[in-house]
């Protein structure tokens, strides 16, 4: 069959199966083979290298030749297959933090749900291109060594320093539905991160679903010195074309989508109003300010390479010394204008982020505008791993087809967690020196048991065992001696968490958590109701009813977990 012929034919496979691909596309991750077994199967420097039309492709190899390889076969294939995916998995999403969600946190995730979409933190693309630049010229002088001594030639260069950009976990469940996000605003510097991300996919080091360029992040350090996140907002035409670079850099083989504001307050500071207040911004003018929404939407969109959008509802404040807590929380939410976005670009996907924390909150916002790709979550996430455990049951329908498809049976309670999570650990303190890494891995699970009693002992318990490596190395001692890192985390939680804690279902949680939501919403129409009594009387025994009830049941739950 000629390349011509095998093309088609895939071609037409694709079509007649595209109703499929989701399920297609879940089945392929759960044995990493998304890239087709034709590339992997080939030398990454070689392959890689001259696909991109890279200088470096200049390496020797076999004893100075250097074959050309045909370009992959399954570009189309892969990205529509990974659209799919992308589409399927959107409902829920965990927003990327700096420092929060690292492949650690990413593995916790995946053993809670199935089919969340999980977002890395942000990764600079320049860091990326500098290590492979690194790693690639030391390939180069070994080789050259190599020439001179008649040693075998190196045909691929060392990634270590790049898995740790770029790396995943190693253990089931792989992180399947995935996202990495990059930050930079220069084209060419995101076209060789790309490509770097498709090479150590090809070794086997990673798999995303697709990439997300950052265009939302109002952090001084980002938006201010570094001139990208939520700075890109206000150059639309610049966004464009650093998203073309990324899907040239990964070969049009993954989608490319955009996390961004609602916009930025750089009107505000040039037209001479002072810069942001909350007064000021609610006398702005609301449709000149979705038009400009409008604009940066369209304009990315253009080519047809970014469809897929996930949308802070906020302004991004970069006029002032706002840090990012303050740019989470001082401006206010215009859910609105992203449910208008909804409406007015049917041919697009939005996904909302901002102010949703809870699991049911994200229901009620995907109820209320059906046309919604879904609600990105961070924070939250972040504080109460545990209260997203349902996820997969009340947001995707999800009767246990996503644990069936990525190989994993997901843990019943926190124990069977914890469990699970210590293979994790274990298979990386293997890989990596825990000196380094330990206390990352025991953050992770830090606030798996928010809320609950002993949850500080257990926590302070975690501080101790992640840094213990570091205090043993600084006595000159070997962490060697000491019991798997799996062992003491048990350890820490069963001698400082009751039975009913640990045991307790996914689904008892979620009634808890309901349960305190509804007496939350009570207490607050209470207190609306005696203000309205202060002012011009009325009879508030209902609500004096309403808060025995609450206290007696509290009373009552508190008395049978002790």
């Amino acid at each position: 069959m000629t390349y011509l012929a095998l093309l088609l034919s895939l071609f037409s496979l694709c079509c007649c199966y595209r109703n499929t691909m989701a399920v297609a596309a879940f089945a392929s991750l759960r044995q990493g083979r998304l890239v087709s077994r034709a590339i992997r199967k080939r030398p990454l420097s070689v392959v890689s290298l001259q696909r991109a039309g890279d200088d470096d492709a200049n390496i020797i190899t076999n004893g100075g030749s250097m074959k050309k390889t045909p370009p992959p076969l399954s570009a189309d294939a892969t990205r529509m297959q990974k659209s799919e995916l992308l589409k399927a998995s959107s409902k829920l999403s965990l927003a990327p933090m700096m420092e929060y969600t690292d492949r650690h946190f990413r593995h916790l995730v995946r053993l809670l749900s199935s089919r969340t979409l999980l977002y890395t933190e942000m990764v600079a693309g320049n860091a990326i291109v500098h290590e492979r630049k690194d790693a690639i010229d030391k390939l180069r002088q070994d080789n050259t060594v190599a020439a001179k001594t008649g040693a075998p030639p190196v045909c691929e260069y060392d990634a270590s320093y790049l898995r740790r950009f770029l790396g995943q976990g190693m253990v089931a469940p792989l992180e399947g539905p995935s996202v990495l996000q990059l930050g930079g605003s220069e084209p060419d510097v995101l076209a060789g991160a790309s490509r770097a991300v498709v090479e150590l996919t090809e070794r086997g080091y990673c798999d995303y679903t697709a990439l997300n360029l950052n265009c939302g992040c109002p952090s001084p350090k980002v938006a201010g010195k570094g001139c990208f996140g939520a700075a890109l907002m206000d150059d639309p035409k610049l966004v464009r074309d650093l998203t073309t670079a990324m899907h040239d850099g990964c070969g049009g083989a993954m989608p490319v989508t955009v996390k961004c504001r609602i916009g930025t307050d750089t009107d505000m500071v040039a037209n001479g109003s002072g810069g942001f207040t909350v007064k000021r911004y609610s006398e702005m003018d609301a449709e000149a300010e979705y038009g400009e929404l409008c604009n940066f939407i369209e304009t990315v969109a253009s080519n047809g390479i970014v469809t897929d959008f996930q949308v802070h509802a906020r302004i991004a404040v970069l006029g002032k010394s706002f840090s990012p807590a303050d740019n989470r929380k001082v401006p206010p939410l215009k859910y609105d204008y992203v449910r208008r976005l909804v409406q007015d670009y049917p041919q697009l996907s939005f996904s909302l982020n901002g102010g949703v924390d809870t699991l049911s909150g994200a229901k009620e916002e995907l109820d209320e505008c059906p046309g919604l790709a879904g609600v990105m979550i961070g924070r939250a996430w972040a504080a109460n791993p545990w209260s997203f455990a349902c996820s997969d049951s009340i947001l995707y329908g999800d009767k246990g087809q996503g644990e069936v498809l990525l190989g994993y049976a997901k843990p019943r309670n926190r124990l069977e967690v914890l469990q699970m999570y210590g293979k994790h650990v274990d298979v990386e303190e293997q890989e990596h020196d825990p000196v380094r890494i330990r206390r990352f891995m025991t953050k992770a699970v830090s606030s798996l048991f928010a809320g609950e009693p002993n949850a500080k002992r257990y926590r302070i318990a975690l501080d101790e065992i992640g840094g213990r490596p570091k205090k043993l190395a600084a006595r000159g001692e070997s962490w060697k001696d000491e019991p798997p890192l799996s062992e003491l985390i048990l350890d820490a939680a069963t001698k400082h968490l009751s039975e009913e804690v640990l045991l307790r279902t996914p689904e008892e949680s979620y009634e808890m958590i309901l349960w305190e939501e509804q007496r939350t919403k009570e207490r607050v129409a209470l207190t609306d109701t005696a203000s309205c009594s202060d002012a011009g009387g009325g009879d508030n025994e209902s609500g004096q009813s309403i808060v025995a009830e609450w206290q007696q049941t509290r009373k009552e739950s508190t008395e049978a977990a002790a």
